[in-house]
C-alpha cells in the first residue's frame, strides 16, 4: 500500500471514507479557487491531513507523467477503494478505461497538432477521454466535460486542474440540461497567469474563455413529442 492510500486508510477509521473523499476533493478544489475571497468549508480540523494527501498525489501524478501523456490517479482510487462494486454496479457507473479513451480519440482527433475548437464528453467521469484528447490535441482543444454525479465532477476538475487542460466542468443533468454547479479550469494559464488555478462560475460563463471564440451553449430539442413530459437532449 503506497502512503496516499495509507494516509486515506488512517482517516477512514474514524470517518465514512466516501465524507472523507468527498471533503478532500472539496479542500484541493477550494485551495485553488481564483475567486473564494475566503473559505467557506469547515473541513473540522482535518486540513492538515487533506494537505499530506494532496502532497502526495502530486508527487505520485509527476511520477506517472514521466512514463506516460497523463495519468487518472484519482479516478482509479476511488473506483478501487473508495466504492464499492455493487454501488457501482448498482448505479450503472463504470469509468470507461485509458485504452479505449486513446482508441477513440486517436480516431477522431488530428494528432499533427492542427485541432482546434471544442470537444465535449456529455458524461464524463473522471474526464479520462478529455484528458486524452487534450494530449492528443497536443493542448489546442478546450475541453467540456458534464457528469450528473457531484463526486466525478470534482474529480474531474482536479485532473484539468494537474494537467494544464484548459476547460470546464459541470455538475449537470445532461437529459434536462439542468445545470447544479460549473468550475473553468486554468482560462488564463496561457494568458498571463502561468500557475494552475479553478473558478467557480456559471453556466454561461462555463463556455466562455479569454482568447478564444465564445462557444455556444448547448441548446434542447424535444426528442420525443408524443410523450407527455418533454423529454430534452443536449445537441453540440
Amino acid at each position: 500500500m503506497n502512503r496516499f492510500n495509507k494516509l486515506f486508510e488512517n482517516m477512514a477509521k474514524i470517518q465514512d471514507r466516501s465524507v472523507i473523499w468527498n471533503n478532500f476533493l472539496d479542500y484541493c478544489i477550494e485551495i485553488n479557487l481564483l475567486n473564494c475571497k475566503e473559505r467557506h468549508l469547515d473541513f473540522k480540523g482535518n486540513e492538515e491531513h487533506y494537505a499530506e494527501m494532496l502532497a502526495e498525489w502530486l508527487l505520485q501524478l509527476n511520477e506517472d507523467l514521466e512514463s506516460k501523456p497523463y495519468s487518472d490517479r484519482l479516478g482509479m482510487f476511488y473506483e478501487e477503494l473508495v466504492t464499492s462494486h455493487a454501488k457501482s454496479k448498482s448505479i450503472g457507473q463504470f469509468y470507461t478505461p485509458s485504452d479505449v479513451t486513446d482508441l477513440m480519440n486517436g480516431l477522431t482527433i488530428d494528432i499533427n497538432g492542427n485541432a482546434e475548437g471544442m470537444v465535449n464528453d456529455c458524461a464524463c467521469g473522471s474526464a479520462r477521454m478529455l484528458l486524452s484528447a487534450h494530449v492528443k490535441s497536443k493542448g489546442n482543444l478546450i475541453c467540456i466535460g458534464q457528469d450528473l454525479d457531484e463526486v466525478s465532477c470534482k474529480m474531474a476538475v482536479l485532473n484539468f486542474w494537474s494537467h494544464g487542460v484548459r476547460g470546464s466542468i459541470l455538475h449537470q443533468n445532461t437529459l434536462t440540461l439542468e445545470c447544479y454547479q460549473a468550475w473553468r479550469v486554468n482560462n488564463y494559464l496561457y494568458h498571463g497567469l502561468p500557475i494552475p488555478h479553478i473558478e467557480l462560475v456559471s453556466e454561461r460563463e462555463a463556455y466562455h474563455f479569454i482568447g478564444s471564440d465564445n462557444i455556444e451553449k448547448p441548446k434542447t430539442v424535444e426528442i420525443n413529442p408524443m410523450q407527455k413530459g418533454t423529454v430534452q437532449s443536449k445537441l453540440m
